[in-house]
């Protein structure tokens, strides 16, 4: 299928784990690519991803700043002409007790995770104006279900998913806004929660996080980045043209409101 083809799609955090996921999903169905990260490694998966640099543009941007921001997508207007479709997917947690959190820890999650999102939705809507379009923000489990030490990380993923709904209504009819809230996802970052949990004793080791964390899930497995890039593809596509302002859960059922 190439349901993207000659349409440009940016991808946040496209360096790895879901960003990488769905920007592959893209390139395969004829999109061409900007992907955005902070990280350098951004520039060797768009080498990876099409060795000829025709489709894939990687340019290394802080989402938190917004004269980065709105130098990186007016690149990629200019070496395209257009935009399509803004993936929203860059995200960091840290983990802490509230009582513990640092200011700093606050501020670079709700920087990456809610003002970034926003800094890149706002001149994404610029430069596409009265044109069709969509928009996809990947949110999180943990903005639905509470658990400890991601007071910040919940509140800035229940954030992603009130402003999903609040831009929706602002956009249409010419541009969808919605939102996928994955589950536990096997990425670097949930390496990182669990080898946190076991220096700090919460569990014994690596099994028994995962042994914890499956027993939460009704279709007993964890997903993976292309589960979720499979959802988001869809919410991009025509085949969507209905949906907006809305959340999908992707999470084996561990979240079903």
């Amino acid at each position: 299928m190439n349901r993207f083809e000659n349409k440009v799609v940016i991808v946040t955090g496209g360096a790895q784990g879901i960003g990488a996921a769905v920007a592959s999903r893209f390139f395969q169905e004829g999109a061409s690519i900007v992907l955005i990260d902070k990280s350098e490694k951004v520039k060797e998966y768009a080498t990876i991803l099409d060795p000829s640099e025709k489709r894939a543009l990687p340019l290394i941007t802080d989402i938190r700043v917004e004269m980065e921001v709105q130098r990186a997508l007016q690149t990629a207007r200019d070496r395209f002409d257009k935009l399509d479709v803004l993936i929203n997917n860059a995200g960091v947690c840290t983990l802490s007790l509230c009582v513990d959190l640092s200011e700093s820890e606050w501020d670079l999650v709700l920087g990456v995770n809610l003002k970034g999102l926003w800094l890149c939705t706002k001149h994404f809507l610029r430069l596409v104006g009265k044109d069709s379009g969509a928009i996809v923000n990947v949110a999180s489990q943990a903005a639905q279900r509470a658990q400890k030490f991601t007071a910040h990380y919940s509140a800035s993923k229940m954030g992603v998913i009130g402003f999903t709904r609040a831009v929706a209504v602002e956009v249409a009819p010419n541009i969808r806004v919605n939102a996928v809230s994955p589950g536990t996802i096997d990425t670097p970052m949930i390496q990182q929660e669990i080898d946190w949990r076991i220096a700090r004793g919460e569990n014994a080791d690596a099994e028994a996080v995962r042994r914890q964390w499956l027993d939460r899930i009704p279709l007993g497995r964890f997903q993976a980045p292309e589960d979720i890039a499979k959802v988001i593809l869809f919410l991009a596509s025509d085949e969507a043209s209905e949906i907006t302002g809305n959340t999908i859960n992707v999470s084996g059922g561990a979240v079903m409101d």
